[in-house]
């Protein structure tokens, strides 16, 4: 079994429209590759095609890299919900949309409606729970209000007396996430790191907090996962900008 490293996952943001242009204009220019795959279905199922260009209306256009039989039928992919992946400039940038297929010019196209996100190896990033975001996870047959949230793990605290109950590298079956409405099934969680919280005068408090990292998350469960986070991420953007203009105007 594989065990994934929490620290090694990406931290997405949100791609604004005119780095958007940007990147898939170099990218398309230098006739960079792209990764495609249905949505909810694994990684190695993927798809590669060309990118040719990009016009103002956000249509993407590819061409299938596959040999002479694979451009005489269409992929299996055509009128499907996919995930498009493109490595550009020492990021990846992720969107989701229809693949189309154009029989007059024999070509692939995207229409690029959905946010693009990109992504950097980081090993810090999470989203913190606040009056607004609210994170609990059910573990060992208790839900826990947890303290923060990331594609790769969570934590959450707990007395000194049921230390016992997480010792360091276990993995638990059968756990469930909650991010405000959102659910997920987490079907194993690693006991990353338990650590004591210390006062102002650094004096144990009998409070540790568990980090915990998922292993092995369904394809499917990490898309949705990646989504509702980064839908909470925006929002908490926007709660701080309206909070910025407030205080100026």
């Amino acid at each position: 079994m594989t065990i994934k490293d929490a620290n090694k996952k990406h931290y997405f943001s949100l791609v604004d429209l005119d780095e958007v242009f940007e990147a898939f204009n170099t990218a398309s220019s230098d006739k960079l590759n792209c990764y495609i795959w249905e949505q909810g279905k694994s990684e190695s199922e993927v798809e590669e095609f060309q990118l040719e260009t990009i016009d103002d209306k956000r249509k993407l256009i590819l061409n299938s890299t596959g040999g002479f039989l694979a451009k005489l039928s269409k992929s299996k992919l055509t009128n499907k919900e996919v995930f498009l992946k493109v490595n550009y400039n020492r990021f990846q940038y992720f969107t989701y949309g229809i693949l189309k297929y154009n029989s007059e010019d024999k070509n692939y196209y995207i229409h690029i409606t959905k946010d693009v996100y990109k992504s950097q190896q980081r090993s810090n990033y999470r989203l913190s729970a606040n009056v607004f975001v609210k994170i609990q996870f059910k573990i060992n047959d208790t839900v826990y209000d947890a303290h923060d949230i990331s594609a790769g793990g969570t934590s959450f605290s707990i007395e000194e007396v049921d230390l016992v109950k997480y010792p360091e590298d276990e993995i638990f079956t059968n756990c469930l996430l909650r991010l405000n409405v959102d659910k997920f099934e987490i079907p194993q969680a690693k006991v990353a790191k338990t650590w004591p919280v210390k006062d102002t005068e650094d004096k144990p408090t009998g409070v540790y907090k568990v980090g915990i990292a998922f292993v092995d998350v369904p394809k499917e469960t990490e898309e949705e996962l990646f989504k509702s986070i980064n839908g909470e991420a925006r929002a908490e953007e926007i709660r701080k900008k309206m909070k910025e203009k407030k205080l100026k105007s």
